[in-house]
């Protein structure tokens, strides 16, 4: 079963680093939504949102993702202006 045929599923197992998702803690039974900014084509859009939401209350975490997501962003340009110049030359 592809992803494309199964809408939202619990697909990860998240546990905190600093150890406030175990029992009885804070973050215990959480809901986290993960996204993959290697493949996903719309994952750096939604970061960057996220971004933008939260830069009047937390502007470092909004500019870490800034540079995070700027890396990302030329790389899927580049990706796009390739795939465009490798379809002009398999038509012609």
């Amino acid at each position: 079963m592809g992803d494309k045929t199964c809408g939202l599923y619990d697909k990860f197992i998240i546990e905190r680093r600093d150890g406030r998702s175990a029992v009885g803690e804070k973050h215990n039974n959480c809901d986290y939504f993960v996204l993959d900014l290697t493949h996903d084509p719309y994952a750096i859009e939604a970061v960057i949102a996220y971004a933008e939401a939260c830069r009047g209350e937390y502007p470092l975490l909004a500019a870490d993702l800034d540079k995070k997501t700027a890396g990302f962003q030329a790389g899927f340009l580049a990706g796009i202006r390739a795939e465009r110049e490798l379809n002009k030359m398999r038509r012609r």
